[in-house]
């Protein structure tokens, strides 16, 4: 192939994005699809290890590395990353560009108000003829990707005596705007006065939507910590106190 008719794409990819936020009900963790929940840019490089720029040429082997943005407040996991749909230079139809091998499955996880990029394969075909309409365009790409979520929602726990036994009553915040009302607190409760361990690994009985109580008898001389751990990751621990 003559100089003249070697293609070069130049590695500015244009995306277009736009995302549906998915939630089941009664359940703090969430499914993201490509779109409200985080946004994906490309570049091309030479290397499958490390962003190096390049342009995309007949025959050679080229890497595309898809970046996930999260402007979330609580880390994602990406699931898939995809090449949606293409929008060819005139002139270079969409049949020169192999992009078969594009999309990414698998956990690629972007912490919060941060970014993570993977690498997947892609190169312009050769096609042995003359490809200079190729010549220093862009291919315009839609992208799809889908992601989720779990929401780690705070908690407090109050103790109140009824003269017989002690209840602690665990209750999840549920302030944050982008979420439903988490499903009420899971986990234990253990019951102390001082170093006196007297109730261990209590559970948790749900009282409503945000709350659930743990009950211990009999009734301690003093003071009384009640300490909240939970067991499925979707609420932090807390600790409360009373007589």
């Amino acid at each position: 192939m003559v100089p003249s008719a070697v293609a070069l794409i130049i590695a500015a990819l244009v995306f277009i994005l736009a995302s549906v936020l998915s939630v089941p009900t009664k359940s703090p963790k969430f499914i993201l699809t490509s779109g409200t929940g985080f946004t994906i840019t490309s570049t091309i490089s030479s290397s499958p290890t490390s962003q190096i720029a390049a342009l995309l040429y007949p025959g050679v082997q080229r890497y595309l590395w898809y970046t996930a943005q999260n402007p979330m407040t609580v880390p994602i996991t990406v699931t898939s990353l995809s090449i949606a749909a293409v929008t060819p230079p005139a002139g270079c139809p969409t049949s020169n560009l192999d992009y078969s091998s594009t999309t990414f499955s698998g956990s690629l996880v972007v912490p919060a108000s941060g970014t993570n990029a993977v690498a997947v394969p892609i190169s312009l075909i050769d096609t042995s003829t003359n490809q200079d309409s190729c010549e220093n365009t862009v291919f315009n790409f839609v992208y799809a990707g889908t992601a989720t979520y779990s929401e780690v929602y705070a908690t407090t726990t109050a103790v109140k005596s009824s003269g017989v036994t002690y209840t602690a009553t665990v209750t999840a915040s549920a302030s944050s705007t982008q979420d439903p009302v988490p499903s009420s607190p899971t986990g234990t409760v253990t019951f102390s006065e001082g170093s006196n361990t007297f109730c261990t690994d209590v559970p948790l009985n749900s009282t409503g939507t945000t709350t659930s109580t743990a009950t211990c008898g009999p009734i301690a001389n003093g003071s009384v910590t009640a300490v909240y751990t939970n067991s499925d990751d979707n609420f932090t621990g807390s600790s409360g106190t009373g007589s």
